[in-house]
């Protein structure tokens, strides 16, 4: 099971690198982490970690959805007519 923490360690620090270079990858490759998370806190029963889990996984959606959107507004603006 020991594996399992270094993956996480791993796409973590991943993830929050990618994020803090606004890559669109940044909160895609974080919602999918979550999978790993959710796993994690069944099978060592550790309850506690769940909300932060669901927190996690709103704020990697919000994230998306509102990077796309910024994406789209520039691309649009600086699209020649």
């Amino acid at each position: 099971m020991e594996w399992i923490t270094w993956v996480l360690s791993t796409t973590s620090i991943v993830i929050l690198w990618l994020m803090g270079n606004k890559s669109p990858w940044g909160p895609r490759l974080g919602l999918a982490n979550q999978i790993l998370w959710v796993y994690y806190v069944t099978a060592t029963d550790q309850w506690g970690l769940l909300p932060g889990v669901l927190i996690y996984t709103v704020i990697h959606i919000r994230n998306i959805i509102k990077w796309q959107a910024e994406i789209y507004t520039v691309t649009v603006a600086t699209k020649e007519i």
